[in-house]
């Protein structure tokens, strides 16, 4: 915590400051964890701060969710938001992420997301996380055990790998089927639909 309140205190000086390897965390009211930060390189500029060589840890309830690595981050000057850019990677829960930008302020928002896991790949617009352990993705394609699937929203379940969908178009195995809603278990290969029907002629 000694860098929290040193970075509050330097806001008020307009001459830039640089921290080495500087190490933020922030706490939740219960005194859990709910981010970490650290950096190689930490800039104060007119505007916040600006850092590099860039991890960031995201939590819930004791639990860590999100791990974020990247070239460079930008944050207002008490540190409330910040932005991730240049080559984000890492990892939420068992998937292999990536994403052109992320954002934190009241949640975490990832920017062209893609993401492999055991028998799955995703990609998404957008996905937002705020707490717990879902995650909301919008115009989401995904490959998964021969299936091709396009979904207008999905939600995927970091603790379960589960992800739920609406608005399906599933193409794969000589078919193509429309569905309302599905449920795709990607480890066990488990694809239910709802609402589905064959497309005539596929």
């Amino acid at each position: 915590m000694p860098i929290l309140f040193l970075l509050i205190g330097l806001v008020a000086f307009s001459q830039e400051v640089e921290l080495d390897a500087p190490w933020l965390t922030v706490y939740d009211p219960e005194g859990n964890p709910r981010w970490e930060v650290s950096l190689e390189r930490l800039v104060k500029t007119d505007f916040g701060w600006e850092g590099e060589g860039v991890e960031v840890r995201l939590y819930w309830e004791r639990e860590l969710r999100f791990t974020l690595r990247a070239d460079r981050l930008t944050a207002d000057r008490l540190g409330r938001n910040w932005t991730l850019s240049g080559e984000v990677s890492g990892q939420a829960g068992e998937l292999r992420i990536s994403c052109r930008q992320a954002d934190w302020g009241k949640g975490l928002t990832l920017t062209e997301l893609a993401a492999e896991g055991e028998g799955l790949s995703l990609s998404a617009a957008q996905a937002s996380w705020e707490e717990g352990s879902e995650v909301f993705l919008t115009e989401v394609r995904v490959e998964s055990h021969g299936w091709n699937l396009e979904l207008a929203t999905a939600v995927y379940r970091l603790d379960t790998g589960l992800l739920l969908g609406q608005g399906a178009e599933i193409a794969g195995h000589g078919y193509l089927i429309e569905a309302e809603e599905l449920e795709l278990h990607p480890e066990q290969g488990e694809l239910l639909l709802k609402g589905a029907r064959l497309v005539p002629g596929a």
